[in-house]
């Protein structure tokens, strides 16, 4: 957990250290809607970052999204996703935990996608605070916790509207056994749609194509 929270927190120092490029319509989109699966790493062992044996996850979609842009790269996600722990694997190095988890988050995120030149690929860091439902029978771990959230992403962009994203957040639990048992990876794959405005745009039947005079005419 403590390496990849370097590594995402090495990472902006890097890009901004190479200048930072201008450009225009910084704005590619307003609000991005996602749904996916949700898949939780918390076996206790903090070297295994990927270890996909020690795994939590459904086979149907688990997570829900919201993002909505601000400006130049910046914009805001909401998520809530859950799992259920079946006792077929290790949490916390126990065996036969059972029970729900469940997250929900609101994160601040920076995209790299018009630094890049708005392209296919999506890079995004992300910080934020979240709470966590965690298996009661998890003795190690307190049942609900309030998190910090570090993580990062990417986005890959079939059009400009329908895209795919992968991330990976790490959730430090903000409690008294600080960077311990709390702890856990969350990571994420699904599918994203964005839209520039929710507003149905002026047609055809919305103008007027003739201005009524309401001045009387002198015969």
């Amino acid at each position: 957990m403590k390496v990849f929270l370097t590594i995402v927190l090495l990472i902006p120092c890097f890009i901004f250290s190479q200048g930072y490029k201008t450009f225009q319509n910084a704005n590619p989109y307003k609000m991005m809607f996602g749904l996916g699966w949700s898949i939780w790493d918390d076996d206790g062992a903090a070297g295994d970052l990927f270890k996909v044996e020690s795994m939590q996850a459904e086979v149907f979609p688990s997570r829900l999204m919201f993002d909505y842009y601000f400006y130049k790269g910046w914009s805001a996600e909401a998520s809530i996703a859950f799992t259920r722990f079946k006792g077929t694997k290790l949490v916390n190095n126990q065996a036969g935990i059972k029970g729900f988890g469940l997250s929900a988050d609101a994160n601040l995120k920076y995209s790299f996608y018009s630094l890049l030149g708005k392209g296919m690929i999506d890079p995004y860091l992300l910080m934020g605070v979240g709470a966590t439902v965690h298996p009661a029978g998890d003795t190690l771990s307190q049942s609900f916790y309030p998190t910090l959230n570090v993580g990062g992403g990417i986005n890959f962009w079939f059009n400009n509207a329908i895209g795919i994203q992968l991330q990976s957040v790490g959730k430090i639990g903000l409690t008294s056994d600080f960077f311990g048992k709390s702890d856990y990876m969350q990571h994420s794959l699904g599918i994203v749609a964005r839209f520039e405005t929710l507003k149905s745009e002026d047609n055809e039947f919305n103008k007027s194509k003739y201005k009524i005079s309401k001045k009387r005419k002198k015969i």
